[in-house]
This record gives C-alpha cells, sequence and structure tokens, in this order.
C-alpha cells in the first residue's frame, strides 16, 4: 500500500500519525512517502514533488496539512483515500475517513467514516517496568491551565522525595519556560540522581525511558504526554494545576480520568497562607494501559 504522510512539523502531530502508521504496518506492507508543509502565510505554504496516480492513502494532522490532503487527491487514483488524523474545522465531507479524539465528537456529527479514539494515539507498551526509575514530564505556559513555576517545583521536589534511591529523570518540551528549566537544572546539580533531558537532546528518548519508568509525575497541560504514559506499565500522577476555565475540554479531560481513577494526581491543600499540604492520590492498580492505536487500526482496516 502506498502511502503519503504530509507533516506540519508538530511533533505532538506527527507523533500520532506515526504510532498509527506503525500499528497498520503489522497488518499491512506499506510504502510511505513523507512531505512537509512548507512556507509560513496560508495562501503561500506548498508541498514539494507528489506523485500523480501513485497513492492508495494519504493522511496527515493538523490545520497546515488538511488542504493539501484534499487537494492532492484530485490529481490520485479514483480508490485513493484521504484521512484527517485529528478535527479539521472546514470541509469536513471532503475527507474519506476523520479519526479523531472523542472530546471533538460535537464538531463531526454529520461525517460518515468517523472513528472515534481517548484522548491521544500513542505507541502501546506491556513491558514491564523498571522499578528503580522515575520519569517527570514537564509541559508549559498554555491556554487551559496556570503555568505556576515554583508552585510545580515544589511538587517535583515533594514526588522525589517519596522515591528515594531512585534514577530520576526529568523532561521539558518546547512550551517550557527559561526560568522553569534553570530551576530544574539546578535541582540535577544537587541531587545526582536526577538527570535532566531537554527536548533538544535526542541523547535520551521520551518514549523509551517513559515506558521503562515504574512511576511518572506529568504537568496537566499535555493531553499527549498524559495518554503516552497512560498507553504504558507504571503509575502515573498529574501535578497539581489550577484551571483557567472550568469548561475547557483539556480540563474535563484530566477530572474524568481523576474521578474515574484511571490517573493518580499530587493534592495540594493551604493549611495556612503560604503553607500547604501535599497528598498523592493514586490510580486504580487494576486499569490496563489505554490501547487507542489499536483500537483505531483494526476500524481502519475494515472501513480500507
Amino acid at each position: 500500500m502506498n502511502i503519503l504522510w504530509i507533516k506540519d512539523n508538530n511533533i505532538g502531530h506527527e507523533k500520532q500519525v506515526k504510532v498509527l502508521l506503525d500499528e497498520l504496518s503489522k497488518i499491512k506492507k506499506l510504502n510511505i512517502d513523507e512531505r512537509t508543509v512548507k512556507g509560513f502565510v496560508p495562501f503561500f505554504r506548498y508541498v514539494d514533488d507528489i506523485k500523480e496516480h501513485h497513492y492508495d492513502l494519504i493522511i496527515g494532522a493538523g490545520h497546515k496539512t488538511y488542504s493539501f490532503l484534499i487537494n492532492i487527491k484530485k490529481n490520485q487514483k479514483s480508490h485513493t483515500k484521504n484521512i484527517a488524523i485529528l478535527a479539521p474545522s472546514f470541509r469536513k465531507n471532503k475527507f474519506d475517513i476523520i479519526c479523531a479524539p472523542l472530546h471533538d465528537k460535537n464538531k463531526l456529527k454529520s461525517c460518515k467514516n468517523l472513528i472515534l479514539f481517548e484522548g491521544s494515539l500513542s505507541k502501546v507498551s506491556l513491558s514491564e517496568p523498571e522499578q528503580n526509575m522515575v520519569v517527570i514530564a514537564i509541559g508549559g505556559k498554555n491556554n487551559h491551565y496556570k503555568f505556576n513555576e515554583n508552585n510545580i517545583i515544589s511538587q517535583i521536589n515533594y514526588f522525589i522525595s517519596l522515591h528515594p534511591n531512585k534514577d530520576i529523570y526529568i523532561f521539558n518540551s518546547r512550551r517550557t519556560p527559561t526560568t522553569m528549566n534553570k530551576m530544574v537544572k539546578n535541582l540535577a546539580i544537587e541531587n545526582k540522581a536526577i538527570t535532566f533531558c531537554d527536548f533538544q537532546d535526542t541523547k535520551h528518548s521520551f518514549e523509551i525511558n517513559l515506558h521503562k519508568a515504574s512511576s511518572k509525575l506529568i504537568t496537566r497541560d499535555s493531553v499527549n504526554m498524559i495518554y503516552e504514559s497512560l498507553s504504558c506499565k507504571g503509575s502515573t500522577y498529574l501535578i497539581d494545576m489550577e484551571s483557567r476555565k472550568n469548561d475547557n475540554k483539556v480540563v474535563q479531560i484530566v477530572e474524568n480520568l481523576i474521578s474515574n481513577k484511571k490517573i493518580g494526581y499530587i493534592e495540594q491543600r493551604n493549611i495556612v497562607d503560604g503553607i500547604s499540604k501535599m497528598k498523592l492520590n493514586k490510580q486504580n492498580i487494576y486499569n490496563e494501559p489505554y490501547a487507542e492505536v489499536e483500537k483505531v487500526s483494526y476500524e481502519l482496516i475494515k472501513l480500507l
């Protein structure tokens, strides 16, 4: 099967397409061409060197890719299908298949061949974690939660104190503020058990370390990181963060995971001004790792 993957240089989007293609490749032989959207102004965006009448599937995630999925299909074979990952905001009826998260279901009521999944698409791992390994993942400034750096670093210190004599790997992201990075680097200097893993440094793989860790602590602002952690074994906990709006989609996803004990979390309560008490609330120990990408792959094969 010949596939054209249109990419938008967004790591979160591209990860989800990659894990889906990896899952499909377990069932079908795939020949994948990749093209990245270039240019900054919408009317001047382009991709290089498209082969006409060559592809069976055209796939992509993110708003920059969707118009290309529609337009490129016009010059392909009659049976060529275009697949939008996540929820397109325009011309939804021009896609043969849409694979979108459940929280965007209301936007896609009129769509045919809709495959829904919870959260995000992540690689599944059933490997047993290493008991001496802990991973902490930090997002950054966002529209969902207030990113209180001092509060977050206090909770990280608390979490580390609960895991003495363990190897701690702290990962940042593109959105992590410079001041937050500096705080974490100082932690690593003070505590030799801590390794700071900058997202630009390929020496440490977030995915590999996440799958190995027996305990993981994650800021609430990234749905992708949360579901990556929930798609492998080990305990996952969320850092306590103040939401900007209670009706925000991401906030509702997080609250739903917490209320159903799908995920653990740090609970922070103020005793008096300036002094807070922290408590670690655990997830249900009988939870199985999420396998949303396997479900989507299965449904996609049926439709194809």
